[in-house]
């Protein structure tokens, strides 16, 4: 690495290179075995009955919603503190989104704000797994059970985390993964919806490839049927073999570069901890494990003689690049004017929102990037104190 510590970059190799090279050469680049493989494998890594292969966590976000029925005349709750997209996708399949606060130790979804929120127009919850650590997986299926709404996972943060029993993925009537090029494993661009359902996992597919009711690998092939149904106006929303091959690969090192994730983790509580004017995240328990998606630390403002994007270019001139997450949906203009309701507030996404810093967390780190990542934050940290 050069001595610039970039926020992110994927972890790639020659595996990655050559499983897409094979691919480029087999003559079938598009949705065919290698998607189907991958979700198989990443069923069974999850541990779900069915997988579906997408283009973005986005379209499994929004084609779980219309699997479940929802749509004009509904509401799904979701936390303020995520990125767009988990709200938007309640747009996109015509229902409202209904604005959450979180809970301050974890910044995720908060079941006590959830309950208030529950009407009769309520259909789901829709968790954030946030930075990688489960959002009440407990609480909010027994919330969701006694009121006979869904419950969906925005697991775009989680490969792999668990809390107790519960393992991303699992906790829900349908999740959602994300693999863009920053996530725990990648495609470059990708997602997967995940259900035992097998009723949702039908519906998903049929949605993602225009409501055909035979994809083109098997219309192409050999002594393939050319006829098709379209039972629906659906969607683009397939995945490519060429993705899949380079997610199949990345699935097969999970394990490994989640616990690459977790060394650097514990290293930066390890050494920045103590420093007066910085909250570090929780640390994994026995019961609670983070996929280290994001470290984000919290300022004490307060005590200091900077702001957060202060604190923020003082690093970057340092060699460490960062990134903040989130701003609050309810900070934006359109969720203000469109979503909010008159009066609500949101006390803890709010005190949260200025002090929120990501640091850099990425298995392609050496130990001399961690080093000075830490060596940075201290140095940034002394110049600002009051």
């Amino acid at each position: 690495m050069s001595d610039y510590v970039p926020f992110a970059e994927p972890t790639l190799d020659e595996a990655e290179i050559d499983a897409v090279t094979r691919v480029l050469r087999s003559g079938w680049v598009s949705t065919g075995v290698e998607a189907d493989s991958f979700e198989k494998e990443f069923a069974n890594y999850v541990g779900t009955r069915h997988a579906v292969a997408l283009n973005s966590c986005t379209a499994a976000l929004h084609l779980a919603l219309l699997a479940l029925g929802i749509g004009p005349g509904d509401e799904v709750i979701v936390p303020t503190i995520t990125f767009t997209a988990t709200a938007a996708a309640v747009v996109h399949a015509g229902a409202t989104p209904v604005l959450a606060d979180v809970e301050p130790v974890h910044l995720t979804l908060d079941p006590e704000q959830v309950e208030k929120l529950i009407g009769k127009r309520t259909k789901a919850v829709v968790p954030v797994h946030f930075t990688g650590r489960m959002a009440s997986p407990g609480p909010l299926r027994e919330l969701c059970d006694q009121h006979g709404i869904a419950l969906l996972e925005d697991a775009a943060h989680t490969l792999p985390a668990s809390d107790g029993p519960y393992r991303a993925g699992q906790v829900g009537d349908v999740s959602a993964f994300s693999f863009f090029a920053t996530k725990p494993i990648t495609t470059a661009e990708g997602g997967m919806l995940c259900t035992d359902d097998s009723r949702i996992a039908e519906e998903a597919r049929v949605w993602s490839l225009h409501g055909l009711s035979r994809g083109a690998v098997n219309r192409y092939r050999p002594g393939a049927r050319a006829a098709y149904d379209v039972d629906r106006p659906g969607f683009k929303y397939n995945m490519s073999d060429v993705q899949a091959a380079l997610g199949r690969v990345q699935l097969a090192k999970a394990d490994r570069l989640h616990a690459a994730r977790t060394t650097i983790a514990e290293t930066y509580l390890r050494e920045l901890d103590g420093l007066p004017n910085l909250r570090l995240p929780a640390p994994d328990t026995a019961d609670n494990l983070s996929s280290w998606y994001l470290f984000p630390v919290q300022l004490r403002l307060e005590n200091m003689q900077a702001d957060r994007d202060a604190f923020r270019d003082e690093l970057h001139e340092l060699g460490v690049g960062t990134s903040v997450h989130f701003v609050p949906l309810h900070h934006f203009s359109w969720y203000a004017e469109n979503v909010v309701r008159d009066g609500q507030r949101f006390p803890v996404a709010d005190a949260a929102a200025g002090r929120l810093l990501s640091l850099p967390i990425f298995p392609a780190m050496d130990d001399g990037a961690v080093e000075r990542v830490v060596t940075a934050v201290r140095k940034a940290h002394e110049g600002t104190r009051s």
